[in-house]
């Protein structure tokens, strides 16, 4: 079977250098692209899904992963049935703004919170320790760094509002195409309640849960590809593309 192409956007930072382990081990199965969306633009949830519309394959069939984030966009963009379009991925993700586990307030409220962090200033470890729970270490730390020091606080900031007030349940009832959804069974971001809601909306849609933190494409990369694959030729093999 040759290469399938695979389009993944990327989480909350936006600029997908943290994913150059995902797209490694997703080959040689897929040839796949991460879209960095523009680090000093602040763009919602609309603007971003037509940023990222004319970047998908239009004369061949692809996998499109929305990470954490970016899952609303790759909803709204898989409810308008692009031809070519063979699978959503959704990972890390939600439809709805997630509720953390445990938490007792919800994701519009944590947002606007959020929003009087001072994101310049976010320590490093704070952040490794959050996305990345048991699975931080030196390396990853190193990594993390110097990308927080490069983001926008003033566009971090509207995408935590865009996050928290973000609701495409209604959208994924038009999605044509085999749905996966990639769970962190350790994710201290989104709950289950982000996948139940998918369930509720799509029966059909596969969960595969992985013993992984938020940064599950991060921290579990050969594990992710592994479950992406197995589940590609699943319904490849079921007649789809």
């Amino acid at each position: 079977m040759s290469a399938m192409r695979c389009i993944v956007l990327p989480g909350m930072d936006g600029t997908g250098e943290l994913l150059s382990d995902f797209v490694a081990a997703m080959a040689p199965a897929f040839d796949t692209e991460v879209v960095a969306y523009p680090r000093d633009r602040i763009l919602g949830y609309e603007e971003l899904v037509e940023l990222v519309r004319p970047r998908m394959p239009a004369d061949e069939p692809y996998l499109l992963i929305g990470e954490s984030f970016s899952g609303p966009i790759a909803i709204r963009l898989a409810a308008s049935k692009p031809p070519r379009l063979a699978g959503l991925v959704l990972c890390a993700s939600f439809a709805r703004a997630p509720r953390p586990p445990g938490s007792p307030l919800n994701a519009a409220t944590l947002a606007r919170l959020a929003g009087l962090l001072p994101l310049a200033r976010m320590p490093t470890r704070w952040v490794a320790a959050t996305m990345l729970g048991r699975w931080s270490s030196p390396q990853w730390r190193a990594r993390l760094g110097p990308l927080l020091a490069s983001l926008d606080p003033v566009v971090m900031r509207h995408r935590l509002r865009e996050g928290g007030a973000a609701d495409v349940t209604e959208a994924l009832a038009e999605i044509a195409c085999p749905l996966l959804f990639l769970r962190a069974r350790h994710d201290r971001l989104v709950s289950r309640d982000s996948w139940r809601r998918v369930a509720e909306a799509r029966p059909d849609a596969r969960c595969i849960e992985i013993d992984a933190p938020h940064f599950l494409l991060q921290a579990r990369a050969p594990a992710a590809a592994a479950a992406i694959r197995a589940w590609r030729d699943e319904f490849a093999s079921a007649g789809g593309d």
